[in-house]
């Protein structure tokens, strides 16, 4: 199976909310911030370590990235191409998972609708204006 390791500095866009990508990542090393913009407020959704992957939603219902994804710090990241990795998992897997992504982007929506977080959560916790202005400008301004 072919994979790719892609190499990311601080403060780097690796996926932009909306991105057709259906791949799946694997975070090797590093920090990751998954966010929104709504106008110019940049709203932290989790702050994601090393070991975690990303991307699962797209890869199983096929559907554009919901969020927008930004290194915090020097980060590698393993690309593991769809169909790639679909011809060696049982069709029921792909099945389970297409289930399992639709709960889960209903939930998103409900939470980020009614503006729910989790009390106390680090993964949460909000943004400084300085982080909001540098990540506004790295997602604004940045083409993948």
């Amino acid at each position: 199976m072919q994979v790719y390791n892609l190499e990311f500095g601080p403060h780097e866009l690796v996926a932009r909310e909306g991105d057709p990508s259906t791949d799946l990542y694997y975070l090797k090393s590093g920090r990751l911030l998954i966010c929104t913009v709504h106008g110019t407020e940049v709203k932290a959704i989790a702050r994601i370590e090393a070991g975690v992957f990303i991307g699962e939603l797209s890869f199983f219902d096929g559907k554009h990235r919901a969020s927008h994804i930004v290194t915090l710090e020097k980060s590698t990241l393993v690309q593991i191409p769809k169909h790639e990795l679909s011809n060696h998992l049982p069709f029921w897997f792909l099945e389970v998972g297409k289930g399992l992504t639709k709960k889960i982007r209903r939930l998103d929506e409900i939470i980020n609708t009614s503006n729910l977080r989790k009390i106390g959560s680090e993964d949460q916790k909000p943004l400084t204006i300085e982080e909001q202005r540098k990540l506004y400008s790295v997602i604004t301004h940045q083409h993948t």
